[in-house]
């Protein structure tokens, strides 16, 4: 597994594409509360892709590559201060144009770690995804909005309860909390177990308003309280363990199917330029 971006350019001419794996890894600077860094989400990527792509390498017949992280994402609520968000659109143009640049050094596997659960950066980068692949081929997959929404490796037993008895966990609550204390524990600020709870319903989780006051003056959406290591080990192995199976798949072409869509990409409100097309419609119908 190498830094693609440390190689020159004529080493990277020389790789066997058809034998060669390129991860980028797409996600915000944005608060995640008082007790986690902006960075949360791009370190999660990171660690997911780097875990993820050394068990292919182990798997497979091929050699594996990623690229330094892209802090680019779409989100739904940018008022909070600390957070760099940036529109679908943008977030979608600058995706595309990563890939394409990938795909024109004639890479065949390739693999975007979106590890920010906004559903705007996920239906962004799909967009991106489908794109790309309509021009150039099946190149690209991004399994990450999928895996968020079940798709993968079956979770521990130990972890399907505390997930069940714990849910509506969406943002620096127990989930990511438990994520970096088995990652790096001195990423997690003290007093985490002193902060409150904040609740939302997955429904109301779309509406930014409804975002907002469930973050309140604290900025996390879930229980902090709860997360312990032993937690995070198995939510990282889980993932980890979830996007090599989508890397190897994908490589094979075999079975990768169920990582390939976001399940909420079907909401048509969510999408780029949706309400903006309403409107105009709207406004034209009026004026005739």
């Amino acid at each position: 597994m190498k830094d693609l971006s440390l190689l020159t350019w004529k080493e990277i001419k020389a790789l066997d594409k058809d034998k060669s794996i390129v991860s980028v890894v797409l996600a915000p600077i944005e608060e995640h509360g008082w007790h986690l860094p902006l960075a949360t989400d791009l370190l999660e990527g990171e660690h997911w892709s780097r875990g993820a792509l050394a068990r292919a390498e182990e798997e497979l017949d091929a050699e594996c590559f990623y690229l330094p992280a892209f802090p680019v994402a779409a989100a739904s609520v940018n008022e909070f201060y600390g957070s760099i968000h940036f529109s679908m659109k943008t977030t979608y143009a600058v995706a595309r144009e990563i890939l394409e640049s990938l795909c024109c050094m004639g890479f065949q596997h390739i693999v975007v770690i979106a590890s920010h659960a906004d559903p705007q950066h996920q239906i962004a980068v799909e967009k991106a995804v489908r794109k790309v692949n309509r021009k150039y081929g099946i190149r690209v997959i991004a399994p990450m909005g999928p895996i968020f929404m079940g798709a993968g490796v079956e979770e521990p037993e130990e972890l399907k309860s505390f997930q069940a008895e714990h849910p509506d966990d969406y943002h620096a609550g127990w989930v990511e909390t438990a994520s970096l204390l088995d990652m790096d524990p001195s990423l997690v600020r003290e007093g985490y177990r002193d902060l409150p709870d904040a609740r939302i319903t997955d429904r109301d989780m779309i509406f930014r308003k409804k975002q907002l006051a469930a973050m309140g003056e604290y900025g996390h959406i879930g229980t902090p309280r709860l997360a312990t290591e032993a937690l995070g080990r198995q939510l990282n192995e889980n993932c980890i363990a979830s996007l090599c199976d989508a890397v190897v798949k994908f490589y094979r072409r075999s079975g990768y199917a169920p990582y390939t869509h976001y399940a909420l990409y079907s909401i048509l409100p969510l999408h780029l330029g949706f309400l903006r097309k309403v409107r105009r419609a709207k406004s034209r119908k009026e004026k005739d």
